[in-house]
């Protein structure tokens, strides 16, 4: 093996001085028009060591990452790198630096083979593309890099979401950085993932590279974290440092006020409510003989290992992949086969697993994406008909918090979390019987989490049943009435009441995956 293969991801050039800070951001400012996103920010970050940017969504967090990585030009203020200073917000000069980024909304290009999207980082270099130098290359990358199971031949936009998101770190890590900054990059993944990428941050701080870890997920911080600053409305608010502070502080110092950390009960349902959905025997190209029921104001939970057809079933069920079944009933009426714009007739609504990609037209405004899965439905008239909506538009940006200076706004000036509540906030008072929700907190921050939890439920009491994967078993565990956990795309078992644990849940999917 080859030095240059057992270096993948070490520090390309050690800092010069190991006492002194690597990374340095003085009184970091960012304008947009009369709108200020960051004002003042201060840290430092030495040789080894890992410094954590937490605060709500649309507290700037984003902003200095990228500001960070020369993507942003600061409106004032100033960035060292080892002693040098990042001029004038150049991506070329953060790379010649020695920064690479991993972001939550991944950079890379669905197209692309798995090997062609690592070889990035080449191109603007001058260096002739080769493909079979950037195979080989892919390949050490992905042995190094402990990756196995990801087919460097593969074209991205075929890999599941959790696979997109470790190739984005991969590409990052193997620049061997003095500066990783990793902006929400644990969002997407499953928690062997995370392990997988606590690990790969100690190998780079080992090697005196520095690592900026933004991130809504506090438990993270106990694990990863030496010091943080805690960022609210595009300011610092405070400091900390491993060992001195507790959830409880932290999310204060976030919100500016005491936090409900808990999660709502999950709702109350009758006996005898009526099936908002059944579905028996569904079938589809990962989906073996599947069978449903969700009872009007009911919250079933999806569980199960990553890539059990949890994804599969979700898009099946809004009619996103050709599936079929033998029973497939909306609120007692039999729907057929399903499409999108069926679907959305029938009465079910869907939040996709990606808002980006899948949940969001990000060039159009606020007003435009809520009312999107309506303008298709009235053809020509659903223009005027979003005009008539006005009222309801900003009656689901008041409900939800969104951060925005109104309709017009564009879906892609807005932060990530707000965001989601836009590709969230469409269905609710629509008349939806179902509404089918892919890891609607993933990515986002405490108070954001308990706004869509608290919409969740009083769209539940409403008579509406819901559909829920997550990522996070705690999620299912507090707030569904039953879990089904599917494994290699079936059923293999439902829990409810006394019997609904974290321990229960994890275990069926391990124990079934264990006796395969």
């Amino acid at each position: 093996m080859t030095q240059q293969t057992r270096t993948v991801g070490a520090a390309g050039a050690a800092p010069t001085d190991r006492s002194a800070p690597l990374v340095v951001a003085q009184n970091l400012s960012k304008n947009y028009g009369p709108v200020q996103a960051v004002v003042g920010v201060d840290f430092t970050c030495l040789p080894g060591e890992v410094h954590a940017l937490v605060g709500e969504n649309g507290a700037g967090k984003s902003t200095v990452s990228k500001m960070l990585s020369g993507a942003v030009v600061p409106s004032s203020g100033t960035i060292t790198i080892d002693g040098q200073t990042l001029h004038g917000g150049s991506i070329a000069r953060a790379r010649a630096l020695g920064i690479a980024c991993a972001y939550q909304e991944i950079a890379l290009v669905p197209e692309w083979t798995v090997a062609e999207n690592l070889a990035l980082p080449e191109v603007g270099t001058g260096r002739i593309y080769s493909p079979a130098r950037a195979l080989r290359r892919a390949e050490e990358i992905l042995d190094q890099l402990q990756l196995p199971h990801i087919d460097p031949h593969a074209r991205l936009g075929t890999l599941l979401l959790a696979d997109r998101q470790l190739v984005e770190i991969a590409r990052a890590i193997a620049a061997r950085p003095k500066l990783l900054i990793l902006d929400e990059a644990s969002s997407a993944l499953t928690p062997p993932g995370v392990e997988w990428l606590f690990a790969r941050i100690g190998e780079v701080t080992a090697a005196g590279s520095s690592v900026i870890y933004v991130t809504h997920r506090l438990q993270e911080l106990q694990i990863i974290a030496d010091r943080g600053t805690v960022l609210r409305d595009g300011a610092p608010v405070g400091t900390f440092a491993r060992g001195e502070w507790d959830e409880d502080q932290l999310i204060s110092m976030m919100a500016g006020r005491a936090t409900q950390k808990q999660f709502p009960p999950a709702p109350a349902v009758a006996a005898d409510a009526p099936l908002a959905l059944e579905v028996r025997e569904l079938q589809s190209a990962r989906l073996a003989d599947v069978s449903l029921q969700v009872r009007a104001g009911e919250i079933l939970g999806i569980g199960g290992l990553q890539g059990q057809g949890q994804t599969e079933l979700l898009r099946a069920l809004f009619g996103a992949v050709p599936a079929t079944a033998t029973t497939w009933n909306v609120a007692g009426s039999p729907v057929g086969a399903l499409t999108p714009r069926r679907a959305v007739k029938a009465g079910i609504g869907y939040v996709p697993e990606d808002r980006k990609t899948e949940g969001l037209a990000l060039e159009l405004g606020v007003g435009e994406n809520l009312f999107a899965p309506w303008l298709s439905l009235f053809g020509a008239g659903g223009a005027p008909q979003l005009r008539r909506e006005r009222g309801w538009i900003d009656g689901v940006l008041s409900a939800l918090s969104v951060r925005t200076r109104g309709p017009q706004e564009s879906a892609g000036a807005l932060s990530g979390g707000n965001q989601q509540k836009l590709v969230f906030g469409r269905w609710m008072d629509r008349d939806r019987r179902v509404l089918i929700l892919h890891d609607p907190t993933r990515g986002i921050d405490v108070r954001a989490k308990q706004e869509l939890y608290r919409a969740m439920i009083a769209l539940a009491e409403q008579g509406v049943g819901i559909v829920w994967f997550s990522s996070e078993v705690e999620e299912l565990v507090h707030m569904c009435n039953r879990i089904a956990v599917l494994y290699r795309g079936r059923v293999v078992q439902e829990l409810a009441g006394t019997d609904i644990t974290a321990d229960a849940v994890v275990g069926a999917a391990v124990g079934m995956a264990a006796h395969s």
